[in-house]
């Protein structure tokens, strides 16, 4: 009996041996699984450091970008002055006398007084803070705009050219003001003299001889020198120059620079820092060209530019702040153009802005002074015209 009691004990307790081994084995796997999850984990937390590292890396390099400044920075916070477009033609038979301004902050076209006379062909300078236009088909009267009085308003010039004068350029250096080339309508024949226009008698200095007679041409002041472009010397596309002329204004010389790269007529230029940026014109063949180029005033290098979106001769061209603006012109069908597109030095491509209210072919631009607000007088002026013509008064 006793032994029975023992034997059963025995197999009780072996059972209970099992059953705890049983369960020491299963917390075992219990915890081999727990420190698994816990490696993963602390392995996944691992993972995770080092994404918050490398993200807070890419921060602090961000933050370091938008502190160091940009190659482009310049151009974008550059401001630009309104633009002033007059004369030239709408159409073969039509010239015209109107003025038109551009505002970059209302992004539209603003009509002002129109001009006494109508101009096509004519150039313009701004001189003792008024813009002067001057000559054209047909025509020698010089016509002023005072930009320190508002509104706008033109006023006959008491001197005139010494002849009808059209195709020709004027420049600015040290109040003086240096007439290029042009058409002699009254001689019917094309000059080849370069003069300073005495804006207190109707005469003209003579100062140069160019090589050859030009119209058409382009021309810009950098520092002491004139540079003219290209131009036609007769009648027809085939007469078009590509040589470069630089006019020293303090010894009246005049020296050949390296030429374009092909002869070009009916050109629009602006100056880039120590550079004329050359746009658009025609060919020997009557091409009509969207092509713009970069011409370094002291190696005559060539820099190609992005085409314009159109091709254009007889445009305009003005540059403000680091914006190059083109106006107007004639493309490749005969067709005026009323179109202007804009590019910023340091892009890739040009862009449209509102078209203006007429087409312009032969239009002299001027940018003007950001001191004064053209705009709103003129708004305000034609906003006062309507109300007046539709009996509203306020």
């Amino acid at each position: 009996m006793v032994n029975e009691k023992v034997e059963a004990v025995k197999n009780s307790q072996d059972e209970i041996k099992q059953e705890v081994r049983k369960e020491v084995g299963e917390v075992k796997g219990e915890v081999k699984d727990m420190k698994e999850n816990l490696s993963k984990v602390n392995k996944d937390v691992d993972e995770v450091k080092i994404m918050m590292i490398q993200m807070l890396e890419k921060l602090n390099r961000l933050e370091l970008l938008k502190k160091l400044p940009s190659p482009t920075e310049g151009m974008l916070t550059t401001p630009r002055e309104d633009i002033l477009i007059t004369g030239g033609r709408a159409s073969r038979r039509k010239r015209l006398k109107s003025i038109a301004i551009y505002s970059w902050e209302k992004n539209g076209w603003f009509e002002v007084s129109p001009m006494i006379e109508e101009h096509a062909g004519a150039s313009s300078f701004i001189y003792n803070d008024q813009l002067f236009v001057a000559g054209g088909e047909h025509n020698k009267t010089i016509e002023t705009l005072d930009l320190n009085e508002l509104p706008l308003k033109c006023m006959k010039f008491p001197v005139e050219l010494p002849y009808d004068c059209g195709g020709h350029q004027t420049v600015v250096y040290q109040q003086r003001v240096i007439h290029i080339g042009g058409f002699h309508y009254d001689k019917s024949g094309w000059s080849n003299m370069i003069s300073e226009l005495q804006l207190t008698c109707t005469t003209m200095k003579k100062l140069c001889q160019m090589p050859e007679p030009r119209e058409c041409h382009g021309a810009e002041i950098i520092e002491d020198k004139v540079l003219v472009f290209g131009g036609q010397k007769s009648f027809g596309y085939q007469s078009s120059l590509d040589s470069v002329l630089a006019f020293d204004v303090k010894t009246n010389e005049c020296k050949e620079m390296p030429p374009l790269p092909h002869s070009l007529t009916q050109v629009a230029t602006v100056r880039w820092r120590d550079q004329v940026v050359v746009l658009g014109g025609c060919g020997k063949d009557g091409k009509v060209l969207n092509d713009v180029f970069m011409y370094d005033c002291k190696t005559g290098k060539i820099k190609a530019l992005p085409s314009m979106l159109e091709e254009r001769c007889r445009c305009c061209a003005v540059i403000t702040g680091n914006t190059i603006v083109v106006l107007g012109g004639m493309n490749k069908k005969d067709k005026f153009l009323n179109s202007v597109e804009c590019f910023t030095m340091g892009g890739s491509t040009w862009e449209y802005l509102p078209a203006m209210n007429e087409a312009r072919f032969g239009a002299v631009a001027e940018v003007l002074p950001s001191t004064r607000k053209y705009v709103q007088v003129c708004h305000l002026r034609y906003t006062l015209r309507v109300q007046h013509e539709d009996w509203y008064y306020y």
